[in-house]
């Protein structure tokens, strides 16, 4: 397990017997001895470090079970994954670290190799080694486990900004495509009031043309109509204006005089009325066929 996991639930209360008791405050000397024995691929060398290596073990086993019975201590247990002898080998691990092995004595004969060694420790002092190293381990732990959470916070922050900068983008072109055809709707816009503004125009100059071709065509149907109503044949240039008003025009050729009213010409021959015929038929006032003017006179 590793020790991340164990020291967010470890409590760790240390009671020292007797503390006022002076023989706690006396250093206490271990020994122990080990005989190891060589195999084929030992050297002297691999078979001493073996040797130094169990009995380094048996030494601080040894510690670390004298420490121990001067402890009180609880273990907090999270879904039954620490125990009792979780603490006791971690107080052991512990007191490798705060303590030195010294050789009595060691000697090898070619097949074994024999060691003797000791360690003298200060339990209080142990105790007071484990305590601090428990408790910068506890304070890394916290302190990793925050440095964790910033981190997890900073990645889930960045991730978040990089969404809400993907969405700013998106809403960035979009923006830019509305505000496109806004701009084109607005100029559609535009060119439809010009259009609708040249339309009203053309209509109201239509309007003012047609109001135009009605009024003369109404004053060329009432000359008309006082030409056929009013004019005789034998009346004189004089009396027909008389009757009639002014000609809309006049034509004139030698002997022959006209006068235009409407859809009718009056045909005068040495300014006396001879004719008054239909418009349709002129053809001047000096053709050849003037005497024709009387022939198809309307009287």
């Amino acid at each position: 397990m590793e020790n991340s996991f164990i020291f967010r639930f470890l409590v760790f209360i240390i009671l020292f017997h007797g503390i006022t008791n002076y023989t706690l405050a006396q250093d206490k000397t271990f020994i122990r001895e080990y005989n190891y024995k060589a195999g084929e691929t030992d050297s002297k060398i691999s078979s001493r470090q073996k040797a130094l290596t169990e009995v380094k073990a048996l030494l601080i086993e040894e510690l670390g079970t004298y420490v121990e019975s001067y402890v009180n201590y609880e273990v907090a247990e999270e879904n039954n994954k620490i125990t009792r002898d979780f603490f006791t080998n971690e107080i052991k691990t512990l007191s490798a670290g705060t303590t030195e092995t010294k050789i009595i004595e060691e000697s090898w004969d070619g097949y074994e190799y024999y060691v003797k060694a000791e360690i003298a420790a200060d339990p209080e002092e142990v105790l007071r080694r484990i305590n601090e190293t428990l408790s910068k381990r506890k304070s890394s732990e916290v302190i990793d486990s925050l440095n964790i959470l910033l981190k997890s916070s900073n990645n889930e922050l960045n991730s978040k900004n990089k969404e809400l900068d993907l969405v700013k983008s998106q809403l960035t072109t979009k923006q830019k495509e509305i505000d496109t055809k806004q701009s084109t709707l607005n100029s559609l816009n535009s060119e439809l009031t010009q259009a609708k503004q040249k339309l009203a125009s053309y209509q109201a100059q239509e309007k003012l043309i047609l109001s135009e071709i009605q009024a003369i065509e109404q004053k060329i149907k009432n000359a008309t109509t006082k030409a056929v109503n009013n004019v005789r044949i034998g009346m004189t240039p004089n009396e027909v204006t008389q009757v009639c008003g002014n000609p809309r025009s006049t034509e004139e050729c030698t002997t022959h005089l006209l006068y235009n009213y409407g859809n009718v010409w009056i045909y005068f021959e040495s300014n006396i009325v001879m004719s008054v015929f239909d418009a349709k038929y002129y053809e001047g006032a000096c053709c050849g066929s003037c005497s024709d003017y009387k022939r198809i006179s309307k009287m």
